[in-house]
């Protein structure tokens, strides 16, 4: 919700045109439906339709014209309003909302309401400000026919799965909240929720949220498939998407047999001529107990783990009938994706049922333990509980947290202390400075006090440190890069870089003057670090969200056009090119090096795509060699002029020689790594997975040095590690401090 008010102004005309949220249906706020649509009162029917994934794209135009087949459609039904579930274009470029505008019938226009999916958001430069301008904030609710009807977004800028977190649940909580009692709801989002899907991280609380409100029904796309699930006293529907064929989701309000109110959804089909060809697939109760609820558990515990070994008791409420319960370890290393169900069966007696779980694959820390109780009809109530697996003597131990708003996804840098004036290189005085999507920074001390705050606006990458580590450069969304005094949090002086700054900084020394250069929009940038006055800039350089890296005579920076380049560090003139992946603009946006951190050293630098690291000779660009594997997200480390560590997204570290890339170890950890990465502590280094577990890896020779589960939420930004403690933060907004040893 934080970082809008530049979207939120070039909104007014362009939402109005293309649909979004009602008029008055800004975040946090609820309306009624617009004006010019079906009254939907209670005492009236209601009949809208929903549609998800469309994927406009101009190369592969197949799904745009099914889409206008199915709008013209829906222009003859007349339907109250229309609901978007998301991935609306292919890659969020601007082309692509036209061509979306352009298919758009008159009939239609302010009827839709959109929820934004992973691909209009995960490449886009703006940090969702493109989106909202043409289809309005969210989250935000209405009320129609009796209905509340929720439009959620847990998509994340520049990440690919879903999450709430502490800011969405209170937005929900106080939307709900005032709601008269009895009043249906239903939520529309693009990440389908429990069942078999893990596309929201912190999915277990979402789930714990909705239970105590009258939620009915969710619809949901992202999957590309129908599923229709019964659930926890809700209907989910998940949605096959128009990417795949000519179909959108027809729902009428009805009444049941028993004459109940519910709504009833039908697939629809659209031939080429217009055609409509309707199947009913559910219904939504809007009344009663819910499905599922009666199977909710009265009660779970859960014993203190011994040998591996986990003691669980579920017990049951005499409504439940006679279902079968469920247990398994949550599934916490999948990414954003499914897992087939592997839950084991309780012993009952009664309605008590008990057995035993094995944990003793799973890391020293906090875990969950996901239960279901599934009923003889097919529905069933799912949640999770808590417990600890106790670690071992060579295993981290977290020793303090602190809890910033939004995510802290944007790293942590070092600087300088505040009480002894002594930089960053005398460990026992660095401070640790962390950065937030609800644009507050904070210093901390290495006990995890906090010596300052200060606000600017969203924080999505990690800031920088100069040479002393006596100023902070924070890079914002708003548009803006923010010197910080490190010893007070005083701004010192910020540059408004006309668009969002979603690179992280790079301070380094050019004859003898420091620089801070990073990447803004489409452009790259260096600064003086004393005056924020700029020298030189680059303004077509391409969107990067990575870092660039200086070794005083060149920058080196990779971007979203497939290149890697060289500038001279002095004036900003292109000296080399070299182009790392090739295709239209829809293949380099996805696949291009758009969120590498440049390494440079021994001569060379060590850039990387989805598939490759790739090092270029220093000076001439160069390739001197590749190592297959998406190494692009978790930054290369180049750890003297002889090796360097790669670690791939899918968790394979390999050290390598610098000077030819040949393997001198490998490690498979078979857990997904991104941005955070791996930070080097003496002899070891510790990789921060993205669902919450750090590892570490011996730096000799590869194997593993003790581990543990920080965090149950995903974990995007770069840690850092002073004196034997590392602090890293995650997607809730936690900053941990964490005892290596």
């Amino acid at each position: 919700m934080l970082g809008m008010a530049g979207g939120s102004a070039a909104a007014v005309g362009l939402a109005s045109l293309l649909g979004a949220a009602p008029a008055g249906a800004a975040p946090g706020a609820t309306a009624a439906i617009a004006p010019g649509h079906r009254p939907g009162g209670s005492d009236k029917p209601l009949r809208f339709a929903v549609v998800t994934d469309t994927h406009i794209n101009l190369t592969n135009t197949q799904s745009t014209t099914w889409l206008a087949q199915i709008y013209a459609a829906l222009a003859t039904r007349e339907p109250d309003f229309v609901l978007h579930c998301g991935d609306i274009a292919d890659t969020g470029q601007p082309d692509e909302y036209d061509r979306y505008a352009q298919i758009l019938p008159d009939a239609l226009r302010g009827k839709i309401h959109y929820s934004p999916g992973n691909h209009d958001t995960r490449w886009d430069p703006t940090a969702k400000q493109l989106y909202r301008a043409h289809f309005g904030p969210a989250p935000y609710s209405f009320d129609a026919g009796g209905i509340h009807i929720i439009g959620f977004d847990p998509s994340e800028v520049l990440q690919e799965p879903g999450h709430y977190g502490p800011g969405g649940f209170a937005w929900l909580e106080a939307d709900l909240r005032r709601l008269p009692p009895g009043t249906p709801a239903v939520l529309f989002q693009h990440f389908p929720l429990g069942n078999s899907f893990y596309y929201v991280d912190d999915q277990p609380a979402v789930l714990d949220h909705f239970a105590g409100y009258n939620l009915r029904g969710i619809f949901a796309g992202h999957i590309h498939r129908e599923d229709i699930s019964h659930f926890n006293g809700l209907t989910q529907v998940a949605m096959n998407a128009v990417l795949n064929a000519p179909v959108y989701y027809w729902v009428e309000k009805s009444t049941d047999g028993g004459g109940m109110p519910v709504l009833q959804v039908s697939r629809v089909s659209v031939a080429a001529d217009g055609t409509q060809t309707e199947v009913p697939l559910s219904t939504m109760p809007l009344t009663g107990t819910g499905q599922g609820r009666a199977q909710r558990p009265r009660q779970v515990l859960l014993g203190r783990v011994g040998a591996g070994v986990l003691p669980v008791t579920v017990r049951l409420t005499p409504d439940a009938g006679s279902p079968q319960v469920g247990v398994q370890p949550y599934p916490q290393a999948v990414f954003g994706g499914s897992s087939a169900p592997a839950y084991q069966a309780l012993t009952a007696d009664g309605d008590r049922f008990t057995g035993t779980v094995d944990v003793s694959a799973l890391a020293p820390g906090q875990q969950r333990l996901q239960v279901r109780v599934q009923a003889a009809d097919g529905t069933w109530w799912e949640q999770t509980n808590l417990f600890t697996v106790p670690g071992g003597a060579r295993d981290p131990r977290q020793r303090w947290q602190y809890q910033m708003p939004g995510a802290a996804q944007g790293g942590i840098a070092l600087a300088v202390d505040a009480k002894s004036g002594r930089g960053s290189a005398q460990q026992d005085s660095a401070l640790l400075v962390a950065g937030s999507s609800g644009g507050q920074v904070v210093a901390l001390r290495t006990d995890g006090s906090r010596v300052w705050r200060a606000q600017t606006g969203p924080v999505y990458r990690q800031p920088g440190a100069d040479a002393a580590g006596e100023t902070v450069f924070v890079p914002s969304a708003d548009h803006h890069l923010y010197a910080l005094d490190a010893r007070t949090g005083h701004r010192r002086w910020q540059f408004d870089a006309g668009a969002p700054v979603l690179g992280a900084p790079e301070v380094s020394q050019v004859d003898g003057q420091q620089r801070v250069v990073f990447s803004a929009g489409q452009g790259l940038f260096a600064l003086d670090t004393a005056t924020g006055h700029q020298v030189w800039s680059v303004p077509d350089s391409s969107f990067s969200s990575g870092r660039p890296a200086c070794d005083g005579e060149r920058v080196y920076a990779a971007g979203a056009d497939g290149y890697a380049r060289a500038y001279d560090a002095r004036t900003g003139q292109q000296l080399w090119a070299y182009q790392m992946v090739t295709g239209d603009e829809h293949h380099l946006d996805l696949y291009s090096g758009w969120d590498a951190v440049v390494a440079v050293g021994g001569g060379l630098v060590v850039v990387a795509t989805v598939s490759n690291a790739i090092a270029l000779d220093a000076a001439t660009g160069a390739k001197r060699w590749t190592v297959s594997g998406s190494t692009m997200y978790a930054p290369a480390l180049i750890l003297d002029d002889a090796t360097c560590l790669l670690t791939t997204e899918w968790g394979v570290l390999t050290l390598v020689h610098l000077a030819t890339g040949a393997t001198i170890w490998q490690n498979n950890l078979a857990l997904r790594v991104f941005n955070a990465g791996v930070v080097v502590n003496g002899d070891t280094a510790w990789v921060l997975t993205v669902d919450g577990k750090l590892i570490g890896v011996r730096l000799a020779d590869g194997a593993r040095a003790g581990w543990l589960q920080h965090s149950l939420v995903y974990t995007f930004g770069r840690p850092a590690v002073t004196g034997g403690m590392l602090a890293v933060g995650d997607q809730n907004g936690v900053v941990h401090g964490i005892r290596l040893r």
